[in-house]
């Protein structure tokens, strides 16, 4: 925020003069005379002073005065509440350690809010504090099962990690009835010495109907499910076919043999892809991408609704799009045999996949076939099986587009990128919707072609917006944490590896060690606490580089019909073509809005990802429900303190054995060798073991499997 005459400081130079600068709690007044705001400048100040204590960037303690939390024993930082009770901050300062929280200092926040704490002490367990001040509640209404009795009526969270349960008043049953999925409207929350009050804002479904649990776990993790009527009405005037009109200013390439390839079950069809070789061995690249912000204005009812979502997410049976299907499924998805309007990355490439050249620019193209990564694997794996039939026409094109992946992958694997290739579940799914069975699905040839191409553009994308210093949604990803690598170098040193680059760490490196790992019992383990050890990937406006795919400049380009990021990037891009240098002021105020949608998209995009996870474990757990009591042969995937992981041979569904159902001895955690030992027989439990085990309970509510080793605990 900055006044009339830019004599207000930034967020950033504020917070820093409030850390490093001060030198000791000021006062309003004083913060006016160190900063020198001058008098027709106050209001505004004390209004932008306001914004920063709501943001938590400073604190006002006693005596009116204003300080940065780290300078008075404050941490500001979100609860990450436990279904036991007790709880963690997590500073927002990544530098500073989690506090724990004891439960009776739980009692007036909820999991997820965003709070100022107080460090009590420390212990050789850690930091210890209490929650003081609640800056943001992020549970204005949640998920629970209705539980109506003759004296009161309780709403009980679905979510573990919310410990109140929430009083509803007779009047506000919205109609709900006992044991119903409702959504909860909060309307008091809780304090230390009375529990949250609410109302019932609108009844979900009943327990075990998969229509009801799939909303819950969409709306629990803030997913919306419907769009509102404002935005169904404005798709109604969307063109079901592209107009004469919207050619104006394109490149005509409907005459080029562009193919999509995607999932069996996709609907929409953000890319298609085309190539051709090119005099003196080079090929020409074309990566047409939706050009949905031909269709999607600034400030729309339909664009404030696709960002509020921020992107699409995917459950095994159904999609919340981030676009109304009449834009997702239709005018903006690419069809076979229908114009569509494009947004064009062609790039001329070398035969060792390096970029010769780039351009970009509107088009209008008209998809060939409709393909399937097992169609398109299955013929670059056999020609033969591509000559006749459907896609002849296209088999020679796809051929090459298989050799000019893999020089682009093994140029990107030669600079140190990372690639992790840890299975994913499949589930199957019968007429009803009702999992049958769970597999194992793993990228094919075809999921490696389309991975490259997107990269490449992204990448020559992210570039030709850098050069230009245009404003830009960077997906960033920064270098891991160097305490978090030592503590993965002693993890992967348990089975015998060597995490090399001692003083500064490539992600060659990584790759080398995922490399080595391939095949071996411990591969999923070791990956998985690969991935641990990185950083997120996030949207940024600063550019600072993409570790894991060792990429100094990426954007997402390639997905805005389900991704909104890339929809900026799109619109940036066209702006850019339009004036190849766009005033200082469109750069100026591009920036400023990145700065807010950055991180509002980055916090979709993890919402989304942890409604996909539970969606997951829900049909699993849902799949297994009738399987308890039945035995099964599976491979240890895991060892812990508390227990055995187990992923079970027969379908891709993992369970744990508790160390307390393990009733043959005393079973205790070596680090050192990533086993459970028995005390007494010696017996030993490693990743890799190959065991037999016994379906002992499936918890749905809790998305939970437990096993039991065949021949112990009751029958």
């Amino acid at each position: 925020m900055k006044g009339k005459r830019d004599v207000i400081p930034s967020k950033t130079a504020f917070t820093e003069f409030m850390l490093n600068e001060a030198g000791q709690p000021l006062t309003a007044r004083r913060l006016i005379q160190r900063l020198k705001i001058p008098a027709d400048e106050e209001d505004a100040f004390l209004a932008f002073l306001r914004e920063r204590v709501e943001a938590g960037d400073v604190v006002e303690i006693k005596g009116g005065r204003f300080a940065h939390p780290q300078r008075v024993g404050l941490v500001v930082g979100r609860v990450q509440a436990h279904p036991d009770g007790f709880g963690f901050v997590i500073p927002d300062d990544p530098g500073q350690p989690d506090l724990f929280v004891k439960p009776r200092w739980l009692r007036s926040v909820m999991h997820g809010d965003r709070v100022v704490a107080r460090l009590e002490r420390r212990t050789q367990k850690g930091a210890e504090g209490r929650v003081i001040r609640v800056l943001k509640r992020a549970n204005p209404t949640l998920l629970a099962k209705l539980r109506v009795r003759r004296k009161s009526t309780v709403a009980i969270p679905m979510d573990n990690r919310i410990h109140q349960w929430v009083y509803i008043a007779p009047d506000d049953l919205g109609g709900a009835a006992d044991g119903q999925i409702v959504q909860v409207e909060i309307t008091s929350f809780p304090t230390a010495d009375a529990g949250p009050e609410g109302r019932v804002a609108q009844v979900v479904g009943e327990p075990g109907d998969p229509d009801a649990e799939a909303r819950a776990i969409a709306l629990k993790h803030g997913i919306p499910v419907d769009f509102p009527p404002p935005v169904v009405k404005a798709v109604r005037k969307t063109p079901k076919r592209v107009r004469a009109s919207d050619l104006r200013g394109r490149e005509d390439l409907r005459d080029l043999p562009f193919v999509t390839i995607d999932g069996e079950s996709a609907k929409d069809f953000d890319d298609a892809v085309c190539v051709r070789e090119e005099a003196g061995g080079d090929t020409r690249l074309w990566v047409a991408v939706a050009d949905v912000s031909h269709y999607v204005r600034p400030g729309s009812s339909v664009d404030e609704e696709a960002y509020a979502r921020g992107t699409s997410t995917y459950f095994p049976d159904r999609v919340f799009p981030m676009l109304p299907e009449v834009l997702s499924n239709g005018i903006c998805s690419l069809n076979p045999g229908e114009d569509r309007l494009a947004v064009v990355a062609e790039l001329v490439l070398s035969r060792g996949g390096r970029r010769q050249s780039s351009r970009f620019y509107p088009a209008v193209i008209q998809s060939r076939h409709r393909l399937t990564y097992t169609r398109v694997a299955e013929v670059l794996d056999d020609p033969d099986k591509g000559r006749t039939g459907d896609i002849g026409d296209v088999l020679p094109m796809l051929l090459h587009m298989g050799e000019l992946s893999r020089a682009l992958r093994a140029r990107r694997q030669d600079r140190g990128s990372i690639d992790f290739d840890l299975p994913a579940a499949e589930i199957i799914l019968d007429v009803r919707g009702k999992p049958e069975d769970i597999v194992r699905c793993q990228r094919n040839a075809a999921h490696f072609l389309i991975e490259e191409f997107m990269i490449a553009a992204n990448e020559a994308v992210a570039e030709f917006l850098g050069s230009l210093e245009i404003p830009c949604p960077y997906r960033v990803h920064d270098e891991p944490d160097p305490d978090r690598i030592e503590e993965f170098r002693r993890f992967v040193h348990n089975f015998g590896y060597t995490l090399k680059g001692r003083t500064r760490l490539r992600p060659k490196d990584f790759q080398t060690l995922a490399e080595q790992v391939e095949g071996k019992p411990e591969e999923r383990m070791i990956h998985t606490m690969m991935l641990r050890t990185m950083k997120k990937a996030v949207y940024s406006p600063t550019n600072a580089g993409h570790f894991g795919l060792a990429s100094t400049h990426y954007a997402h380009f390639t997905s805005p019909i389900r991704r909104y990021p890339d929809l900026i990037v799109h619109r940036h891009l066209k702006a850019a073509l339009a004036r190849r240098k766009p005033s200082k002021k469109w750069r100026a105020d591009a920036l400023a809005y990145l700065e807010d949608a950055c991180p509002h998209l980055s916090t979709r995009e993890r919402a989304a990802e942890a409604a996909e996870r539970e969606a997951v474990a829900w049909k699993k757990c849902q799949f297994m429900g009738d399987k308890i009591g039945t035995e099964h042969w599976g491979f240890v995937t895991g060892t812990a303190s508390f227990g055995i992981f187990v992923e079970l041979e027969e379908y891709f569904v993992e369970g744990l054995v508790h160390i307390s159902s393990l009733d043959d001895d005393f079973y205790h955690f070596s680090e050192e060798l990533q086993a459970l030992i028995g005390e007494r027989s010696g017996r030993r439990f490693r990743i890799g073991d190959r065991i037999r085990v016994r379906v002992d309970r499936v918890n749905v509510d809790r998305r939970q499997v437990d096993f039991v080793l065949a021949g112990q605990g009751a029958p």
